[in-house]
């Protein structure tokens, strides 16, 4: 079909069905007709629902032109690779090291993700012992008499709360 939209005459893309040709980038005919149809597509779509905010024709083929790129470097990425004696691998051995390498991208970004959690949590350690040194010098007479007063014949009694979630201070 690609070849025949390209060099013949033929219908091109199918709007209900859209194809990307992956062997190619986005700026090749077919894919162009593809992002056409995409983007006609969603802009009716952001009509017909009434949507708050309707985006330009730029920015949505920006948009759809990154998700094609990244879905032609995971499609190139997935395909089998000439072994050393000039013979495609399996596809089983394509699988194994595609998982490998997925299994240690998010490995990386769970460290990355709980070395920035680990930061945040010293900062909120520092945050916490400057209140528990803001509570001790304040004292118990440091509240606020409307907070701690009695109202109707009913005391009230304000109790500190251990928070779970908290880092412990101490």
């Amino acid at each position: 079909d690609v070849h025949a939209y390209e060099y013949e005459d033929s219908p091109g893309p199918n709007v209900d069905s859209p194809i990307f040709d992956l062997m190619h980038g986005p700026s090749s005919v077919w894919n162009i007709a593809v992002i056409d149809n995409l983007l006609q597509a969603l802009q009716a779509e952001c009509n017909n629902e009434n949507w708050p905010v309707c985006q330009s024709d730029a920015y949505l083929r920006t948009l759809i032109v990154d998700r094609y790129k990244r879905l032609r470097t995971m499609w190139r990425k997935a395909q089998p690779k000439l072994m050393a004696k000039g013979i495609l691998e399996m596809l089983a051995e394509t699988e194994t090291w595609l998982v490998a390498e997925w299994n240690a991208l998010l490995k990386a970004n769970r460290q990355m993700m709980h070395h920035h959690n680990m930061e945040e949590n010293e900062d909120d350690v520092d945050t916490w012992k400057w209140l528990k040194d803001l509570l001790a010098h304040l004292g118990e007479h440091g509240m606020s008499s409307e907070e701690s007063g009695v109202k109707n014949d009913v005391e009230i009694v304000l109790r500190v709360k251990n928070l779970p979630w908290c880092c412990s201070v101490k």
